[in-house]
């Protein structure tokens, strides 16, 4: 078993991304339990009128003063079981919605970055955790780090590049671009995000608006998991495999505003967890909405925790792109290709290195 202090560590990071996903339905299921089944769907239902209507204080308060008038009418044995559900849920709206004169974005606090990179060490949590390859190439400017594979819960990408000092130092000024629901909806993942943000690094959702925005301005270097929720619904545990075929966004955007692109993989990612690979059609489809249709299981005695893999993050060599204001479908098909098959060369000149010699990369 790993040390405490790293394990620790890796339960924060994993439940800042799931806790959401239970907090969420549990606290309804709490307002409505004491009036059985057809109040907890009813509360649902709510729940999912909350997520996907709008975002403001006026349609979300009008939302929670119905379920707190549900809470209102319980049994006085029953009120204080509903009355936590749904200051749970106040809690976490509370920390996602947008409020007029509040800053979008919360304090940082360094001493919560150093806890999980310096005190606990959640590196130190794996066999192996290590940034390799061409690393001399990392340097500032206009370049896009084109991460893969994405896994269930991106350890390498987390350890090896989000919270890897060596890696900030080389490549200056970094923004990790997160898919938008997880870093604008989810409170615990919002939270960490703004907490660890620095002077050198940031981290924003990865829309076209933001991407194109930071493009422009050309200021910081960018890191991308283009393969999405796609690719860690593909993820099979032993198994090399990337979303990428379909994926042509981000290289259009690189032709317009001359960033550079460099592929990085990371080997032992599809080790950290046992998925659930049935359906693979269906779960795609999900995920192509958005919505992670990944089932996944870690170590015994905590299924959410990863195992504690061999992470091996390799960066690969710049590919340096023309800067075409109006990249043609043809251009931008050549261009990623060659993303394609540099993204093939990378993986086949590190897999021995990375004791998987006989491995093959999956391209989806």
């Amino acid at each position: 078993m790993p040390p405490i202090g790293p394990t620790l560590a890796n339960i924060i990071a994993v439940l800042s991304w799931i806790a959401p996903i239970f907090l969420l339905p549990g606290s309804l299921v709490l307002i409505g339990a004491y009036r059985g089944p057809r109040a907890i769907g009813a509360c649902l239902l709510m729940g999912g009128v909350l997520a996907g209507g709008p975002k403001n204080v006026g349609f979300r308060s009008a939302c929670l003063a119905v379920l707190a008038a549900t809470t209102a009418t319980a049994p006085i044995a029953d009120r204080s079981t509903s009355l936590t559900g749904l200051v749970a849920l106040f809690i976490m709206l509370g920390m996602i919605t947008e409020i007029p004169g509040r800053p979008k974005q919360w304090g940082r606090f360094p001493f919560f970055r150093k806890l999980l990179t310096e005190i606990l060490d959640g590196r130190a949590y794996y066999k192996r955790a290590e940034l390799k390859g061409n690393l001399k190439g990392v340097k500032p400017g206009k370049v896009l780090y084109a991460v893969h594979p994405h896994g269930v819960l991106t350890a390498g990408w987390t350890w090896n590049m989000f919270f890897n000092e060596e890696f900030h130092k080389r490549c200056g000024r970094v923004g990790f671009l997160l898919d938008e629901g997880l870093r604008l909806k989810s409170p615990s993942f919002r939270l960490m995000c703004d907490w660890v943000a620095t002077d050198e690094q940031w981290a924003g959702p990865a829309t076209k608006r933001v991407m194109l925005k930071s493009m422009s301005e050309g200021k910081s270097s960018l890191a991308l998991l283009p393969g999405g929720f796609q690719e860690a619904t593909l993820c099979s545990r032993g198994r090399d495999r990337v979303y990428i075929k379909n994926r042509a966004g981000f290289v259009k955007y690189c032709l317009m505003h001359g960033y550079s692109i460099v592929p990085v993989y990371t080997f032992g990612e599809s080790d950290t967890y046992g998925c659930f690979s049935w359906l693979l059609g269906p779960r795609l489809a999900l995920a192509k909405r958005n919505i992670p249709a990944a089932a996944m299981w870690g170590v015994s005695w905590c299924p959410f925790l990863p195992r504690p893999a061999e992470l091996l993050t390799y960066i690969g060599d710049e590919i340096k792109l023309p800067v075409i204001a109006e990249p043609s479908k043809a251009d931008i098909k050549k261009y990623h290709g060659q993303y394609m098959e540099k993204l093939q060369a990378l993986f086949d000149k590190h897999k021995a290195d990375a004791g998987r010699p006989g491995a093959k990369l999956e391209m989806y």
